[in-house]
């Protein structure tokens, strides 16, 4: 069993690997990616897994820049910690249940006005 959840997150509430952030800017924009995972983890209703592999797919807008997928790490982790704790999918999000993440580029471009990328969460069923 599989189960995806998107997630457009804009500028403001970006969190990336390279920033320095205060306490507080960190903790609202950490806790609005969370709340989005969570929405969307309710909205679906997917069944509970016992544990998961996870792929994240990131789209970014078409600019001619170079951009690293794994940098978003603490945008995932915002949104795990939504679909895993917030919502149950999984009984925890350490390595007993949540077995291997990896961070892919999407080969088309997100083109939405207003969104710095497009974070998709593919959470894949494996046996524990």
């Amino acid at each position: 069993m599989t189960v995806t959840i998107g997630i457009a997150l804009s500028r403001d509430n970006l969190l990336t690997s390279n920033q320095r952030l205060n306490h507080f800017d960190k903790a609202r924009r950490t806790r609005a990616v969370r709340d989005m995972a969570l929405v969307w983890a309710r909205h679906l209703r997917p069944e509970k897994m016992q544990a998961a592999t996870l792929n994240v797919e990131v789209s970014w807008p078409p600019l001619k820049r170079t951009r690293d997928a794994h940098n978003l790490q603490p945008s995932a982790k915002a949104a795990i910690d939504g679909v895993v704790g917030d919502y149950g999918l999984l009984p925890g999000d350490d390595d007993r249940y949540l077995k291997a993440i990896t961070f892919t580029a999407a080969d088309e471009a997100c083109a939405l006005p207003g969104i710095a990328c497009f974070m998709k969460l593919t959470f894949t069923e494996v046996t524990p």
